[in-house]
């Protein structure tokens, strides 16, 4: 099959293909329009295969589909499964239940289901049953138990606003801080059955503290790394490097809570600096996106990478944080402007185990 090396989208296009994929429900018509939305954005086959996690021949096929009938093709399934062994109504209830209560295997859903309807699923059958109706199995998501719906809307009310407005060299930053231990994260990979890789690890009790500042706008960030403890004197620090890096413009920094970030000497020297400072919602870590930038490093440098010594891990450590732009396309994409927020109802004392 020919390959398609590029698609060419107006920016109007693309805003509206990505609201689409906001909007799309079913998983695997979202990710032929995620398809489609890199591929407008140069990215290679095999980048979207390894963001995506599917085939490469898989995402030539669907963009022939896309040459061939447009986003209204590559949306539309034909699939037409054999009748249910569920009414319409037991279908609906049984995604209330997976709504309502944390199923943890097809083999529990099946005995629920055979339970309240007396209807019985192999695992297969119970399998493809679930993503008929919409679900997958995924990692569940842990959330702020403590954190305030209406507070987070109104911080994202305020970001779009202002954001909106800000001037031709005016900053947003998301400041937070990393604690990185010397050690190896275990992931996942393919190997021989009863014969799982083994990755060397380290005692962990050695600390490489990170004192972050990013930029979503535009991607420029600045980082302090050091054995110290990070508190309010690193954060001036950090002030005063942005403040220099930016003679031009505003600065505004969004950050969490702790207690050094409301220091009364950092506030000071935000206001001689001309630094705006910004303070998230109580119990709202998802609003910071540095956020993310942690979780990829975590991916990247630590999951099946062993350093033996701390002298190394620093080394190692200061070197990625100083060439971020070499993953400029996958932080582009993961430090998008928009937030996942703590759903309006949310109530974490209805959940129990």
């Amino acid at each position: 099959m020919q390959q398609i090396r590029k698609i060419n989208l107006t920016e109007k296009e693309r805003e509206a293909l990505l609201d689409r994929i906001k909007k799309t429900v079913n998983l695997e018509t979202a990710d032929r329009l995620r398809i489609i939305w890199f591929k407008a954005n140069g990215y290679s086959h095999k980048e979207i295969a390894k963001l995506l996690g599917v085939s490469i021949n898989t995402i030539t096929r669907c963009l022939q589909r896309y040459k061939r009938e447009g986003l209204e093709g590559i949306c539309r399934t034909n699939y037409a499964g054999s009748n249910p062994n569920l009414t319409l109504e037991q279908r609906n209830q049984l995604k209330i239940e997976l709504l309502t209560n944390i199923y943890n295997t097809a083999v529990q859903v099946a005995a629920w289901v055979e339970e309240q309807f007396g209807v019985s699923y192999t695992v297969s059958g119970m399998q493809k049953l679930l993503k008929r109706l919409g679900f997958t199995w995924k990692k569940n998501r842990l959330m702020p138990s403590k954190a305030d719906p209406e507070a987070q809307r109104q911080f994202v009310h305020w970001f779009n606003k202002f954001r909106a407005e800000l001037g031709e060299d005016d900053r947003i930053y998301f400041v937070d801080a990393f604690h990185a231990k010397h050690n190896a994260e275990a992931g996942s990979a393919w190997s021989e059955v009863g014969n799982p890789h083994r990755i060397p690890a380290n005692s962990g009790r050695d600390r490489y503290n990170i004192l972050g500042a990013y930029c979503t706008q535009t991607h420029e960030s600045e980082f302090i790394l050091t054995e110290e403890n990070i508190n309010q004197d690193k954060l001036i620090e950090l002030l005063n490097r942005l403040h220099a890096k930016h003679q031009s413009g505003k600065i505004y920094l969004v950050l969490d809570n702790a207690s050094y970030n409301h220091a009364k000497r950092v506030k000071e020297r935000a206001e001689f600096s001309g630094i705006i400072l910004k303070y998230q919602p109580p119990y709202s870590p998802n609003l910071n996106l540095i956020e993310r930038l942690w979780k990829f490093t975590r991916k990247e440098f630590f999951k099946d990478k062993y350093r033996a010594t701390f002298q190394e891990f620093k080394e190692k450590l200061n070197h990625f944080f100083n060439n971020l732009t070499a993953y400029q396309k996958e932080l582009s994409s993961l430090l998008a402007e928009n937030f996942e927020l703590v759903p309006q109802n949310w109530n974490c004392s209805i959940i129990s185990f």
